[in-house]
């Protein structure tokens, strides 16, 4: 019983260890399409940080597919908010159908898209697992705040969907991040 509970441990500890070696070579291009997957607060302060780290990026909370136009990196912010599905007068049922329809559209135009979740267990649960579940695997990267991660729900979805996965300890280190994929020229 040991030694497989000990066996299973090596693999998992190897499949994280290559989905992280993997993150860091992981580049995306801009211009980027940055907006919400599920309308929660986490959007306004990726904005911030791109506009720190002075990144060409068109922000529009509720993007439609045909702003994908222009665009090679779709950046979706993952996390659920009553209040801020109320704020943008839809439902959960029409901001899901919107983010599946701008994920189709980002495919078939080939363009990478980075999931980020940076609200911690507050932007976990029923309401905002939908989105980061669906938001994340269909990403081609993942950036993710630990406390986030709790039971391991990212670092299972990158581990099986082979998704290079960040994982940071405070929203702030997204930046860096962001910085890091970004660096080719706009």
């Amino acid at each position: 019983m040991i030694r497989s509970t000990y066996f299973y441990f090596l693999i998992i500890t190897s499949l994280l260890f290559v989905c992280l070696a993997n993150a860091s070579d992981f580049t995306a291009k801009q211009p980027i399409l940055l907006t919400a997957a599920g309308q929660g607060p986490d959007l306004t302060m990726i904005k911030i940080l791109a506009q720190k780290n002075n990144l060409n990026f068109t922000f529009d909370k509720l993007a439609q597919p045909d702003k994908i136009k222009n665009h090679a990196t779709l950046i979706l912010v993952a996390g659920s908010s009553t209040k801020g599905l109320g704020a943008a007068n839809i439902d959960k049922d029409q901001e899901f159908s919107r983010v599946q329809a701008l994920i189709k559209a980002a495919k078939e135009a080939k363009l990478k898209i980075v999931t980020m979740h940076i609200g911690g267990p507050s932007r976990r649960g029923k309401l905002s697992d939908d989105f980061n579940k669906l938001a994340a695997e269909n990403a081609d990267c993942l950036i993710i705040v630990k406390s986030g991660n709790s039971e391991n729900f990212f670092t299972r979805i990158a581990e099986t969907q082979k998704i290079p996965i960040f994982l940071i300890d405070k929203i702030v280190d997204s930046g860096d991040v962001m910085k890091q994929i970004f660096s080719e020229p706009k």
